[in-house]
Parts: structure tokens; C-alpha cells; sequence
């Protein structure tokens, strides 16, 4: 079992290492290993606030790849929309960026109080192509 911790621990340094260059100028890299184990979980469950309503509810999963250029195949559904379901690919480290500001403004609040959110940049980037 040791055995089977300490590679991860390992691997886990070794991404991190391999990311860095990629997302060091980015707002918030230094949570870049909180963004990496989440980068390595390949989901996300948040909510977007739209100005004074009610927050909209999202799922966003991926496929992490192991190399920064790798294609990061992504799919977004809006929860509480039949059929809002948005496929796209970005490479991998522009998702870790991403993931950057949503581990940076969790931080940012004691646990428990705030509901995940995408940055603005995510928002913009995928409805403006």
C-alpha cells in the first residue's frame, strides 16, 4: 500500500514539475498542486452566478492528459437546462490555468460558504468561439 502512495506522490510531483512552465505567470500558480489533484479528478460541480438571479448549476468534466499539449476533451452541461451540453478541447495546461483561478478564489473564502465557479476567462473563451 506504501508503495502504491508514494507513486502517486511521485507522479504527482513529477506533472506539477512538467505543468509549471506552462502556468507559472498565470493569477494563482501557487496552487498549482491544488489545481493538478483536481485537474486529476476530471471533474467539477459549480454554480454561475448571472448578475442578481438565482445561480445556475453546472457539471464540467475532462480527460486530463499527462503532458501540458496534450488534448484536454472537454464537456459542459448546464444542469438546469435540457439538453445545454457544450463538447470542446483545449490543451491540458489551459485547463490547470483555469483551475488555477478556481482553486485561488476557494482560497480566498473559508470552506463551506462558496459554491465553485469557472473563471470569467473560461465563460468568454467558450462562448465567444
Amino acid at each position: 500500500m506504501e508503495i502504491s502512495v508514494h507513486n502517486q506522490v511521485s507522479q504527482s510531483r513529477k506533472q506539477v514539475s512538467l505543468f509549471r512552465p506552462y502556468c507559472a505567470a498565470a493569477p494563482g500558480s501557487n496552487h498549482l498542486r491544488d489545481a493538478m489533484v483536481l485537474f486529476s479528478q476530471g471533474q467539477l460541480m459549480g454554480a454561475r452566478q448571472i448578475q442578481d438571479d438565482q445561480p445556475i448549476g453546472f457539471s464540467l468534466g475532462w480527460q486530463p492528459g499527462q503532458l501540458p499539449t496534450d488534448p484536454c476533451p472537454c464537456t459542459l452541461t448546464i444542469d438546469p437546462i435540457p439538453g445545454a451540453c457544450y463538447r470542446f478541447s483545449v490543451p491540458s495546461y489551459q485547463a490547470v490555468v483555469w483551475l488555477l483561478e478556481v482553486c485561488r478564489s476557494g482560497a480566498r473564502h473559508p470552506i463551506g460558504e462558496q459554491v465553485a465557479d469557472m473563471p470569467q476567462t473560461f465563460w468568454t473563451q467558450l462562448f465567444s468561439a
